[in-house]
């Protein structure tokens, strides 16, 4: 297949038309059969959460936020009440990534500031709407209650990141709604701690101080409905018409209704129009790309002190976050061109190395870098001091995934001076700690183990010899250590040519136990497969090793209860995301059916759950990372070191990308079916790449058209 060059005129053309003229519409070139039009705006609107009947019982909540502010909310738009937080579908409270302290086990915990809520049930419940645009950044519901007209918009501000706020609409005065501003709160761990509030008027606004766990925080609240302090809690009374709660965090805000949410809705349209997208023919699959992209806009940003938990800012889960599970997330946001974002966190690391260094030495005696289960927010001196919480803290595969994430950005950021001052000294320091606990043994191969360290599946054993998974880790970062010029002595080269033992963990069947202390017994019973580590989450191989494929083919047997199907964690995120590398769509669609029947999502299909049926987890946006990932992938793959197109599409039908960049250069747009595509490559930097079994050359900025349909 002759590769066309698209000539310089129309390649200037069309760009200065999309600066001029940045619509949300996409098209491939007129010669390529992908000439259908993509309408952006259109695929994000399909993907709205659209409710027209009011229940009453438990439900899943909708999220939202701005990387740095967020919350979920209940099915009557403002918070839960007192009396119905037992609902079993997690909590509704205000959540600030600056908002922590450090308290048991001199751990850092994000604290949750207030909750908002009607002060009243209401009793008779009609003409009920609730809509959650994801292209605006909105939520609105609205419903009569005994003639009461009511409607309630709440949205974060992605511009002024610490601004939210709640706007309302009512036809007749004398509603009331609480703000609770929490005194107390039960954290992670069993800790219950007190908050101390302060609430004084200033200036027209409501200062709020909060003090816990050593963090003095100041929430200022303006509103224009009537207000009656009493203690900790304020209560308004809403005047006809409509009404606004203005929320700022840090500092009094001045910023008016209109601007606020006019600066959201155009910031989350930019953002849609600039980010890759994916259009397919199943409405579930495309409804979970959009919601995955939104609730990862929603939960992170460049904003370089810290990164929201697993579940973002739903007060759901754990307070603080795992430098492991972000990885998941990680290449979604450079593949969408959302580098900003996933460059600030190499950043955010790098700048810490040195306090990461003393952390690895203390827990561990040895030198070099383990990424840390968890990541504090405030400083490594005096952090998990003496110990950690428990055993889980000691994961030694980690600091590969660590390495990943500093190695694909420095690939996507392109600048050899941005790679040297901040990727290189995490690659190093990685694999230095590898090193340090590396020993060849009398087979030839080389060992891993140290004390204390535990096993990514979590159930296989403390202190093992050969981590399956921290071997695959090790591997990783050698081999980025030759590869970035820091193997200055050799010895990350000489271990590569030696061998790693992974033969000692061979299975009679072909696969690999999970660590040297673990054997037949451990079949069917992990709680995560590590053996397809290679497929899934560190690309060690140029192809998937007959060991993963034999993996991959026993996934469900190796698993615990995933036959049921019942699925543990991110498993079966890991599941699909493999079977995109692996490249079998029937096999991806049994793992695709099995989100549903396992109950790894709610019905409506909003969000995935921490683990099958585990209804009070909500928002896991780690999975989310893992199932996001595997829908792009299968269309557009680069895992390997050449691009593959249309290698795992389960869709029938045309189906479409937008934007999506790979590693290997280029930006990719238009269409595929089956295996076939019709596509238009562009160069975002000099690059040359494999597709099909050709070699192709091109420059910054140079399109070609490829077509296989």
């Amino acid at each position: 297949m002759i590769p066309l060059v698209l000539g310089m005129k129309e390649a200037v053309g069309r760009t200065l038309g999309l600066l001029l003229f940045p619509a949300v519409f996409f098209s491939c070139s007129a010669s390529s059969g992908g000439a259908a039009v993509f309408d952006v705006e259109e695929v994000v609107r399909s993907a709205d959460v659209v409710r027209s009947g009011y229940e009453a019982g438990p439900t899943i909540y909708l999220y939202q936020g701005n990387g740095r502010f967020g919350s979920s909310y209940g099915r009557l738009g403002l918070h839960l009440r007192p009396d119905d937080k037992d609902s079993g579908h997690g909590k509704t409270q205000f959540m600030h990534l600056l908002h922590m302290g450090r308290g048991k086990f001199n751990a850092d915990y994000i604290m949750p500031m207030a909750e908002v809520y009607w002060e009243s049930k209401f009793q008779n419940i009609s003409n009920y709407t609730q809509r959650q645009s994801f292209y605006d950044g909105t939520i609105t519901t609205s419903f009569d209650d005994d003639g009461n007209g009511i409607e309630v918009t709440t949205w974060f501000d992605p511009v002024e990141k610490d601004l939210g706020f709640i706007a309302f609409d009512v036809s007749q005065a004398g509603l009331e709604v609480k703000i609770d501003l929490l005194e107390t709160l039960n954290l992670h761990y069993g800790s219950r701690v007190s908050q101390n509030v302060e609430v004084e008027k200033r200036d027209g606004q409501w200062k709020v101080a909060l003090e816990c766990l050593g963090k003095r925080s100041e929430l200022y609240i303006g509103t224009d409905a009537d207000v009656e302090p009493t203690g900790n809690v304020l209560s308004l009374t809403l005047k006809k018409g409509r009404n606004y709660i203005r929320f700022s965090y840090g500092a009094p805000s001045g910023t008016s209704v209109r601007k606020s949410l006019s600066q959201t809705e155009d910031w989350w349209h930019a953002k849609w129009t600039d980010s890759g997208c994916i259009k397919v023919t199943d409405d579930k699959a495309q409804k979970m790309w959009v919601r995955s992209m939104a609730m990862f806009l929603s939960s992170y940003s460049d904003t370089k002190e810290g990164l929201s938990p697993p579940m973002g800012y739903s007060s759901n889960g754990w307070p603080f976050y795992y430098p492991q599970d972000v990885s998941y997330i990680h290449p979604v946001l450079l593949a969408t061109g959302n580098l900003n974002i996933a460059k600030s966190w190499i950043e955010y690391w790098s700048e810490r190395v040195d306090g990461l260094r003393a952390y690895t030495e203390r827990l561990y005696g040895v030198t070099g870098l383990l990424a840390p289960w968890v990541f504090p927010y405030g400083d490594f001196a005096g952090y998990h001091d003496p110990t950690p919480p428990n055993r889980f803290y000691y994961e030694i595969h980690n600091s590969g995934y660590f390495a990943r994430m500093a190695c694909e950005t420095a690939e996507f950021v392109n600048d050899n001076e941005w790679t040297a001052r901040y990727a290189v000294p995490v690659i190093a320091g990685c694999a230095e700690f590898y090193r340090n606990i590396c020993t060849k043994g009398d087979d030839g191969k080389w060992h891993l183990y140290v004390e204390p360290s535990m096993g990514q599946d979590e159930r296989g054993g403390m202190n093992q010899k050969d981590y399956l998974c921290a071997m695959y880790s090790a591997q990783y970062c050698f081999q980025q250590a030759v590869k970035y010029g820091v193997d200055t002595d050799g010895v990350c080269s000489q271990i590569l040519a030696d061998g790693l033992a992974f033969d000692g963990l061979k299975a009679d069947r072909g696969y690999y136990y999970s660590c040297a202390g673990r054997g037949e017994d451990d079949f069917g019973k992990q709680k995560h497969p590590v053996q397809l580590n290679e497929l899934a989450f560190l690309p060690v191989n140029g192809e998937a090793s007959p060991a993963a494929a034999i993996a991959y083919d026993l996934r469900y047997d190796i698993t615990a209860r995933a036959s049921d199907p019942y699925f543990f964690g991110w498993t079966l995120g890991e599941f699909l995301l493999a079977g995109s590398r692996m490249g079998q769509p029937d096999q991806w669609l049994r793992d695709w059916d099995n989100m549903e029947r396992s109950g790894y999502v709610d019905p409506e299909w909003i969000q995935i759950y921490e683990t099958s049926r585990d209804y009070d987890m909500p928002f896991y946006n780690i999975t989310n990372g893992l199932v996001a990932q595997s829908l792009l992938n299968n269309l557009v793959c680069d895992w390997y070191g050449k691009l593959e197109l249309a290698k795992c599409n389960p869709w029938e039908g045309k189906v479409f990308v937008k934007g999506v960049r790979s590693m290997l250069g280029v930006v990719v747009d238009g269409a595929m079916e089956d295996r076939g595509y019709d596509v238009v490559l562009t160069a975002w930097k000099d690059t040359q790449l494999e597709l099909d079994g050709e070699t192709i050359t091109m420059k910054k900025g140079e399109r070609i058209i490829r077509k296989t349909l």
